[in-house]
């Protein structure tokens, strides 16, 4: 097991606002929010959302002050949720009156760790709101593996370490091998050569036991939390895992479609994903919010992220987070996704990473 998001990043804040009058003597704080883009004069947030890619620039904590007198204090403090909560970044300003605030949130030059975060607003030392929002892979981001200590949190200004060699996590529990018809393989089984593995430092993931999912006819292996269960679905026996019914995790969906390009009329690997990208920018609702490449199993995979309203299990209209990646594997594609409503999304992104970064193709076994 290889390490990729337990890792501080060093960050400014920087507040602006705009100044408003007020008749009443009681401060609120209201609208908390995250976004890319805030308004120059308003400071009011532009392109609010809870997921982003790791590319980002600059990220926006908002909150909407109301009727404080003089000398008000609020206070953003910043978190990274993933291992041991870890307080990354904080600023305090003295306010008054009815406007927006814009804390201002930057990566180091290393780029942001993937996983969780969480901003909490108080009011004179007490919290009042608080939002959380996530980080997902980008391609081109370099792996942070830490940064020189600073007296205070700060603008990464300076060159990013480089990163030093991953290692194995002792602490990391032995995975239980699956077959595809879910029971453990019986007598000595010998598992087949790698052809090839992922490259990508496997996300950490703190007090979960994981076991290994092996389909030899196909040629690919990952790893999945103990207790999530999986089943064929649709005509070509696709592969749909989730975690255990009456828990938030029964909302997740991750799919492994397996395309067979020797059979039918197949397309590329690009025209495959090309072809999904656009039947979700024709959904109601739907927005694309990253499109890159990430390197998964020796290979530069493609993959997009988008967000759409849909159903979730107990008939209500929520938004959905999903994830898409491909990767060709000849003579199969393999088109692996990743959805869930986006709450809970943010909150097992990082397992959906372990997934991914865990995953090894060996060579097909026709049966």
């Amino acid at each position: 097991m290889r390490f990729l998001l337990l890792y501080l990043i060093a960050a400014s804040l920087m507040l602006t606002g705009c100044e408003a009058s007020f008749n009443l003597s009681t401060a609120s704080l209201s609208e908390p929010a995250m976004s890319t883009a805030v308004d120059g004069n308003t400071k009011e947030p532009l392109e609010k959302a809870t997921l982003f890619p790791a590319d980002v620039k600059t990220l926006y904590a908002t909150i909407k002050l109301k009727s404080a007198p003089a000398d008000t204090a609020v206070k953003a403090v910043f978190y990274y949720l993933e291992g041991n909560k870890q307080q990354i970044a904080e600023d305090t300003v003295s306010a008054e009156g009815g406007r927006y605030l814009s804390f201002s949130l930057n990566p180091p030059e290393s780029g942001w760790p993937v996983g969780r975060y969480a901003v909490e607003f108080q009011l004179n030392n007490e919290v009042k709101e608080r939002v959380e929002f996530s980080l997902v892979p980008a391609a081109g981001v370099p792996v942070s593996q830490g940064f020189p200590t600073a007296e205070k949190p700060q603008a990464a200004t300076t060159p990013a370490p480089q990163p030093a060699p991953a290692v194995p996590n002792p602490s990391a529990p032995v995975a239980q091998t699956l077959n595809p018809s879910g029971e453990p393989p019986t007598g000595n089984v010998q598992p087949s050569p790698p052809v090839q593995t992922s490259n990508v430092p496997a996300a950490p993931q703190p007090n979960v036991s994981y076991k290994t999912f092996r389909d030899k006819q196909f040629g690919f292996s990952f790893e999945l939390p103990e207790n999530w269960s999986f089943q064929t679905i649709g005509v070509n026996s696709d592969y749909l895992f989730s975690g255990p019914v009456g828990t938030p995790e029964t909302e997740i969906s991750v799919i492994v479609q397996i395309v067979d390009t020797q059979k039918g009329v197949v397309t590329s690997l690009k025209d495959q994903m090309l072809s999904l990208l656009n039947q979700f920018s024709q959904m109601t609702g739907a927005k694309i919010a990253s499109k890159s490449q990430i390197p998964v199993a020796g290979q530069d995979a493609p993959f997009f992220l988008v967000t759409y309203p849909a159903e979730n299990t107990q008939k209500q209209q929520v938004s959905f987070g999903h994830t898409q990646l491909g990767l060709e594997h000849l003579p199969y594609l393999l088109l692996i996704s990743y959805s869930a409503p986006r709450d809970i999304y943010q909150q097992h992104v990082t397992t959906f990473q372990h997934m991914v970064d865990t995953l090894k193709l060996t060579a097909p076994v026709k049966e």
